[in-house]
């Protein structure tokens, strides 16, 4: 097996500076001989001894996944599309910048904090986790974090998150169906369990709380709808509950306003195909009676039939972007810029037909 210092014999180094580049700490060595050295690394397949440098507190080169939610439309949430793709971008990322993911169920904010320790993880990418939620685990474990579709109810933030325009996802389907002649869409939103402080939790006192990121969504809809003077009243935002057998009935009882409001807008593609599904199995088409919109396009939007109408947002993007942007914190660097928000874009395909004769 390959040594340490074998790789700085053949790169002409000492072995200090090949521990520097395997541990991230390069301010002082040259572009040129990071290259020469990863090369040889990769030629060689040299494996580092992570056992070793957990032990000597050393840099582990681990970078925790935490999931805040265990559960999403009511399965585990490793099956829903958009976390399978989340985990993929995170996953690949750091193997090429020579990092390991180790995914930690971040339900129990204490198996989060002693499995960190334990394993001396250099830091963590949080999906799933309210701004209190992310405070509260600060204060238990000093650790370098970059959060993921974290909202908060201020105008600015002061911790690394990394989203989307999700108000303007909202606008732009809400326009779109107003224009093809759908004044009277609403939202469906699936309601989470992700826990928040009180502040966060609801839209208003009388309905259950559905997530900040739908809130926005819902904002930019209904921004839309009221432009030409209408208005958008909060009975068109339906909230669903997150376990199918109850949304089941919910969608059977909501029949008779899906057909008369035309076109649906729902809170991700998930949702847009389970509810396509469930239209096509009461004998209800799609488009031709009811329209509907999702929200991700994720890789089924394009396999369902209807080919999905959906805003596009860049999953794979967003979590590359988090996995660099901690790369770069763990290295030392100070990010000034906290909110990183990628632009979303609404993709016309074939679950939306044009309402006429109204």
């Amino acid at each position: 097996m390959i040594r340490m210092q074998d790789i700085a014999d053949m790169a002409g180094v000492s072995r200090t500076t090949v521990s520097n580049v395997l541990n991230g700490k390069t301010k002082r060595v040259s572009q040129e001989t990071i290259d020469k050295i990863r090369k040889i690394l990769q030629e060689n397949e040299y494996e580092p001894n992570i056992g070793s440098m957990i032990l000597t507190g050393k840099g582990s080169r681990i970078i925790g996944f935490v999931m805040g939610y265990e559960n999403v439309h009511g399965y585990s949430s490793t099956m829903d599309p958009f976390i399978g793709e989340l985990m993929a971008a995170i996953w690949q990322e750091a193997e090429e910048q020579g990092y390991y993911v180790m995914l930690i169920g971040g339900s129990a904010e204490k198996k989060v904090v002693e499995i960190a320790s334990k394993w001396n993880v250099e830091g963590l990418i949080l999906i799933g986790y309210s701004e209190e939620r992310y405070r509260s685990l600060c204060k238990k474990l000093n650790q370098k974090a970059v959060l993921v579709d974290t909202y908060t109810i201020k105008e600015e933030f002061d911790y690394q998150n990394v989203g989307i325009d999700d108000y303007d996802g909202g606008y732009q389907v809400g326009r779109y169906l107003k224009r093809m002649g759908y004044p009277d869409a609403i939202f469906i939103a699936e309601e989470t369990r992700i826990k928040v402080n009180e502040a966060e939790k609801r839209l208003d006192s009388d309905r259950p709380f559905h997530g900040l990121c739908n809130e926005y969504r819902w904002n930019g809809f209904k921004k839309a709808m009221e432009e030409d003077g209408d208005f958008c009243s909060i009975r068109r935002l339906v909230v669903v509950n997150g376990k199918w057998e109850i949304r089941k009935r919910q969608y059977q009882q909501l029949i008779p306003t899906f057909l008369k409001v035309g076109a649906l807008f729902m809170g991700s593609d998930y949702n847009a195909i389970e509810l396509i599904n469930f239209l096509h199995d009461n004998g209800i088409k799609v488009p031709e009676q009811v329209s509907i919109v999702g929200f991700d396009d994720c890789m089924y939007a394009e396999y369902i039939r209807p080919r999905l109408t959906t805003v596009h947002q860049s999953v794979a993007k967003k979590g590359q972007t988090a996995m660099r942007r901690l790369i770069r914190m763990i290295n030392g660097e100070i990010l000034t810029e906290m909110y990183v928000k990628e632009p979303v874009k609404l993709v016309i395909r074939d679950s939306v037909r044009k309402r006429t004769g109204i």
